[in-house]
């Protein structure tokens, strides 16, 4: 398998409301991975689909990090995608990989600097 496809930013949520202020969420780098697009299987876009998700991507990355659904993913589209299901497998050749099911988000959050 490969990761030619580009390289992912994955961030995670947090507050970037000064201290005494309204919280508002911002975004966090967390880590970047190379990426490989995968077949956006129509069970799987049907499934989203019956529980009112719209799954527009599906990547794999390297090995088993640490990714949580909470966290935000952009792409070198500069698209911002919510995680909706991570899934730990193996590819072809019995390396680690995760792939992961991206939903794009209306509303972009501010990165913080």
């Amino acid at each position: 398998m490969t990761f030619d496809d580009g390289i992912l930013r994955l961030y995670q949520t947090v507050n970037t409301a000064p201290p005494g202020k309204k919280p508002v969420d911002g975004l966090r780098i967390k880590d970047e991975y190379h990426y490989g697009y995968d077949n956006l299987g129509i069970s799987r876009y049907f499934t989203a689909m019956d529980h009112n998700r719209l799954i527009e991507s599906v990547i794999n990355i390297p090995d088993w990090p640490s990714v949580d659904t909470d966290d935000i993913v952009i792409l070198e589209n500069q698209l911002q995608y919510h995680i909706v299901m991570i899934q730990p497998t193996y590819d072809e050749d019995g390396l680690k990989i995760t792939k992961l099911s991206l939903e794009r988000i209306s509303e972009n959050f501010v990165i913080e600097a």
